[in-house]
Order: C-alpha cells, then sequence, then structure tokens
C-alpha cells in the first residue's frame, strides 16, 4: 500500500468511526470507478498498424485497468483520423486507410479487478496525489450514505457528494485542457499548420 493510500485511508477512518477495511476498499473501489469513468483523466495511447482496405481493428490496454471510451485517433504525421469505439477495444474507421500506417488511438480508462494483493484496485499514483482530496471527499460520501452504521449521516452524505462532484469536474476539465493553464481545447498539429501555409 502507498503513502498516498495509507494516508486516504487513515484521514477516512477519522471521519467514519466504526467502518470496516473490506467496506472502505469496496467504496473506494467504486470512488475511483466512477471518478475515472466521469473525468477522463487516466488516459493511455495505444499505437496499431492501419492497413490498406481495413476499417475494423481490436486495441487493447497495457494498464490493469478497463477501456472507457476513446478520446481521439491520429496518424503518424499527427493528423485527426475519424473513428468509432461502439464496443470498448473495438475501432472502426470511417474510411479504410489508403496507405500502411501507424495509428495511436487514445483512450480513457478506469479500474478493473483484478485488485492488487493489499485489496487496492491498481491505478495511476499521480491522481491521488493531485485529486485525494476529492476522492477522499467521494469515499466519505458512500459511506456516510449506508444505512443503520455509525457513522450514517445522509445530509453530510450530500455535503461530501457535491465536493466530489466538484472535483471531478475540475479533473473532467484538466484532462480536456492537458493541465495546460488557460488552455484551448485542442488545436490543429504543427505539421498541420505548416502544410496549410505552404499551399
Amino acid at each position: 500500500m502507498s503513502l498516498d493510500v495509507t494516508r486516504l485511508m487513515n484521514n477516512a477512518r477519522v471521519h467514519l468511526p466504526g467502518a470496516i477495511d473490506s467496506a472502505l476498499q469496496l467504496e473506494l473501489f467504486n470512488v475511483f470507478d466512477t471518478f475515472f469513468k466521469d473525468s477522463n483523466i487516466w488516459q493511455e495511447e495505444i499505437p496499431f498498424r492501419a492497413k490498406v482496405g481495413t476499417s475494423d481493428y481490436s486495441i487493447e490496454q497495457t494498464s490493469v485497468a478497463s477501456i472507457v471510451r476513446l478520446l481521439w485517433i491520429t496518424n503518424s504525421d499527427g493528423l485527426p483520423v475519424r473513428a468509432t469505439m461502439a464496443e470498448p477495444g473495438e475501432i472502426r474507421l470511417q474510411s479504410s486507410p489508403g496507405q500502411t500506417d501507424t495509428y495511436t488511438a487514445t483512450v480513457s480508462l478506469t479500474v478493473d479487478d483484478p485488485v492488487a494483493k493489499d485489496g487496492y484496485p491498481e491505478f495511476p499514483a499521480w491522481t491521488l496525489t493531485k485529486y485525494g482530496d476529492g476522492i477522499l471527499e467521494g469515499l466519505l460520501a458512500r459511506m456516510m450514505a449506508q444505512p443503520a452504521k455509525p457513522y450514517t449521516n445522509s445530509q453530510m452524505a450530500v455535503f461530501h457528494m457535491r465536493k466530489f462532484t466538484g472535483a471531478v469536474s475540475q479533473a473532467k476539465y484538466e484532462a480536456l485542457h492537458k493541465n495546460l493553464n488557460n488552455g484551448q481545447t485542442w488545436c490543429f498539429p504543427q505539421s498541420f499548420m505548416t502544410r496549410q501555409r505552404r499551399r
């Protein structure tokens, strides 16, 4: 267990007298799942070989995680490629490539079983370092919403859930803007702009 997870659990125990670790671990998994699915903050770039005349491709993440959604695909020049992913990991290009190329699919991920030996899901350590306070709010909200427990508190559950929702929104914004201060959502790749000027 990392120091960040240890700190998170200790903070949760202070607010949740009588809570058992198995319940905390279960709800923490659910909090992580919601956080990653709603924010797109956990991303992975997956390269695959695009072939002439072929529109359907299967990709697989390298992390111990599940693919949530396709964010975008680019070709070897960094230019966007239109595609869909009706089923996680199954990509369909809008049009098959005119030449063999290496495409890169950027996908968002969420936690998945199996969890690590210590009972906690695997996830990028930096997400807890950066968003630990918000994740703690989500854990407190879910635990306090449980009925007939020593720590049950419906009003505080709503309070903590609002703070968690705010943290998810902030993470989603930062994922969209790549943590760039005052950054725009997207811009044309430099290679595309250079080609446009030469025409």
